[in-house]
């Protein structure tokens, strides 16, 4: 017992994890933020949707390619450099403000974050036993928890009421640069298992770099992520424009959803690992719908921001729940020796969701006749995305159906 506690708990385990922490909060931060700016510097929604899209377009890439990648470089070098790449990236929107040259940082940020997170969750996987491992990723994603809370509070009190977006993308670098100092002290002993030779000879062309097993996971993950792209990206704007909530409220509602999943993430692996990882998805599936209902036609009058903190709760139920199990499928489910590659398919396919929904949602909201039209569009089609993740979770992500395409 004491064994798997501390080979779960490691020293590896333990930086990877606040090495993603630096990069999420960075994240987090841009993500809040970068939607108002483009508004406030170019008076487009359009462009607060681009600036995701190329994001996700780096980070699709590199998802797709870093599998190999980071096996050549080594994860922790992989991750000392890609930290490094995305805080330079970040420094561009301070030093060079323009549209070309925003969208192009945003591409390499993607590039950078794509290659940090795969990395630092192989580190992970390889720490932890696979009967711990819904456990693992639980209590290795609250470093996401907390990046939701932290990020998103720090950033728009750094840009306050006078807009100084300078100063909160030099905080942005300064914690991708810590990102880069934790990671280079990741030190361990990779799992090897004898038929991992052999393994490898049955990869051919295009399945080198991606991970057929974690195929199903990666796309109900991709089309859950779709669901909830609009509350992501659009979340600042529509609370300041159309539920009229100040700074101090808006970054309220990240440290609710932050809470709730914080104390989610603590019991949600454990009972998925026994009970089934369904039991934690159709939750999360269900808070999303209710949050995005309530988003469209709860938040009015008086209860407009206790309606929004309630929805922040529904928000980090529904991430806390369904991230961590699907992932944790996707690992499981594929051959040990192939966790990078694995991981870099689930990141790849994830990032397809917010790349075509942040884009496409935010030209409906420029284009609809009021704003609020346009965000009640946003939402409801939101709705239906997730009706689909929902129908193909139950129907291909249980043990018996998972069990059924292993024996194949």
């Amino acid at each position: 017992m004491s064994k798997k506690k501390s080979t779960f708990l490691s020293v590896a385990f333990v930086l990877a994890a606040v090495s993603m922490l630096c990069q999420n909060v960075a994240t987090q931060m841009l993500n809040t933020t970068l939607s108002p700016f483009a508004n406030y510097l170019w008076q487009s929604k359009t462009m607060g949707g681009l600036l995701t899209s190329f994001f996700n377009i780096g980070s699709i890439v590199m998802a797709f390619l870093s599998g190999p990648l980071i096996e050549r470089l080594g994860k922790r070098k992989s991750i000392f450099l890609f930290s490094l790449l995305y805080g330079f990236a970040t420094l561009l929107f301070v030093f060079m403000p323009k549209e070309g040259v925003s969208l192009f940082a945003r591409v390499l940020q993607g590039i950078a974050k794509g290659v940090v997170t795969v990395a630092c969750a192989s580190v992970v996987a390889e720490v932890t036993p696979d009967e711990n491992m819904n456990e693992g990723m639980g209590i290795y994603g609250l470093g996401n928890t907390l990046s939701m809370a932290f990020g998103p509070m720090i950033a728009l009190n750094l840009i306050g009421t006078e807009n100084n977006y300078s100063a909160m993308f030099l905080a942005c670098a300064a914690f991708a640069a810590c990102g880069a100092l934790f990671g280079a002290g990741i030190r361990y002993t990779p799992k090897k298992t004898e038929k991992a030779e052999v393994r490898s000879e049955e990869y051919h062309g295009v399945w080198k770099l991606i991970e057929k097993n974690a195929l199903p996971a990666g796309i109900n993950y991709t089309i859950f992520f779709a669901s909830f792209a609009c509350v992501l990206v659009f979340s600042t704007v529509y609370a300041q424009e159309i539920l009229g909530l100040s700074a101090n409220q808006i970054s309220s509602f990240y440290m609710v959803a932050a809470a709730t999943m914080f104390v989610v993430r603590l019991f949600a692996g454990k009972i998925a690992d026994r009970h089934g990882e369904l039991t934690m998805i159709i939750p999360g599936h269900l808070c999303i719908i209710a949050l995005l209902l309530l988003l469209t036609y709860g938040c009015k009058g008086e209860a407009t921001y206790p309606m929004f903190l309630f929805c922040g709760a529904l928000y980090g139920i529904g991430n806390a729940t369904v991230q961590p199990a699907l992932n944790s499928i996707a690992i499981v489910d594929s051959p040990a020796e192939r966790s990078s590659i694995a991981n870099a398919t689930f990141y790849f396919l994830m990032d397809f969701g917010i790349l075509f929904s942040s884009s496409v949602f935010g030209q409906v909201i420029d284009k609809a006749a009021t704003p609020m039209q346009g965000y009640t569009v946003t939402y409801l089609a939101s709705v239906g995305i997730n009706l689909l993740s929902l129908f193909l979770a139950v129907t291909f992500m249980s043990r018996k159906a998972r069990r059924k395409r292993s024996a194949k």
